[in-house]
């Protein structure tokens, strides 16, 4: 009798696969995937209410043939909440969140293809949220709602998303043909959208990716080695780690051998700390400033001077300053100009004979193959 194929889900093949938002942990892995641990935390199961909503009023706009409706929204969300079975403490937010983006969310009934469609490709499973075609742009679009306190992704962190090439690859073989393949994430709390288009060279090396991730899954069961990797995945993860959960005294006289055991907990502890002061900084511009022990958290006004360059020759001009351009100890920030070298690309190669460079050593943490200057955050 042949072997049942195994359809691997996205979401599964995302705990072990790096990228910008999170690092593979094949520890995490184990313990969810294989051991059956449940770690969905509060965020998450509001993220299964909105979506079981969302897609209820979705098929009732489409019913009814009506871009939006009010009392089909709140049938949805009576509906959607008692499928999810979402706890009653969560109930309110829910709610909140729900007819916040019912009453800016309009169904375009002649673009929509599909919603909450569940497909696979081969051994991988996708469920996109919704799915559009563009025909004036020869475009397919698959849209995914995150109702999580995370700030809207920009463009360039979007195109290193998993979910985003992956959807976009298998999207492409569900629905061929089309010229251009956008992925759009809408941040339900900010109502923000961001979008990115992928090339048909970059979605044709999304399975080399796939096939990776499905060969670290199985020789980590082949040799029963699940090694926790520090990463930004340690933001939102609740399993009790070797790693988080180590004890570290400072000061200390540490060893040689101690030091790789420091580095890893302080890239725990890191990606904690930057995922609570994004929520933070969430929080208070919802609810407004946060007092603890006397220390506030607010979002303070910050200013920042710039003089258009035009603006800086003429007065320069006035001024008779010119000659001040004649000094050769004057120089120009690389920063400065990126604008305009975006703008002129030759610019900065017409320059390079004349470029001052300088060498200095700032200490962080990176990983290899990021273009130089640049931190993997």
């Amino acid at each position: 009798m042949p072997e049942a194929l195994r359809i691997y889900r996205r979401s599964e093949l995302e705990t072990i696969k790096p990228q910008i938002d999170a690092d593979g942990c094949l520890f995490r892995y184990r313990a969810i995937w294989v051991e059956g641990f449940d770690d969905t935390s509060d965020v998450a199961l509001v993220g299964i209410a909105f979506a079981a909503i969302k897609h209820r009023y979705i098929l009732a706009l489409l019913d009814n043939a009506v871009p939006q409706d009010f009392e089909l929204a709140k049938s949805a969300f009576e509906t959607g909440i008692a499928h999810a079975q979402t706890p009653s403490r969560l109930i309110p937010e829910v709610q909140l969140l729900w007819m916040l983006h019912a009453e800016k969310f309009e169904l375009d009934l002649e673009r929509f293809v599909a919603a909450e469609e569940r497909g696979s490709a081969g051994d991988v499973g996708f469920t996109p949220d919704l799915v559009l075609a563009h025909p004036e742009r020869n475009e397919l679009e698959i849209v995914d709602d995150k109702s999580g306190w995370h700030p809207p992704l920009t463009e360039d962190a979007l195109r290193g998303l998993f979910q985003a090439r992956v959807y976009s690859r298998y999207g492409r073989d569900r629905w061929p043909n089309f010229a251009n393949y956008k992925f759009t994430l809408h941040a339900v709390r900010f109502n923000k959208s961001t979008s990115v288009v992928f090339s048909h060279e970059e979605l044709d090396k999304v399975e080399l990716e796939v096939r990776a991730a499905i060969t670290t899954i199985k020789h980590a069961h082949e040799t029963n080695q699940w090694p926790a990797t520090p990463g930004p995945s340690c933001h939102f993860c609740t399993l009790a780690c070797p790693v988080a959960e180590q004890v570290v005294a400072l000061p200390v006289r540490l060893q040689r051998s101690d030091f790789p055991k420091l580095a890893d907990w302080v890239l725990v502890a890191d990606k904690q700390l930057k995922a609570a002061k994004k929520l933070l900084k969430a929080g208070v511009a919802m609810y407004g400033a946060i007092t603890v022990n006397g220390v506030e958290w607010n979002n303070r006004p910050s200013e920042s001077k710039a003089y258009p360059l035009q603006a800086l020759i003429e007065v320069l001009n006035f001024r008779g300053g010119m000659g001040a351009f004649e000094d050769p100890s004057l120089t120009i920030s690389y920063s400065a100009l990126k604008k305009i070298f975006k703008k002129f690309p030759g610019l900065e190669d017409d320059l390079l004979p004349a470029v001052q460079t300088k060498t200095t050593y700032r200490f962080g943490a990176a990983k290899p193959g990021l273009p130089e200057g640049e931190d993997e955050e």
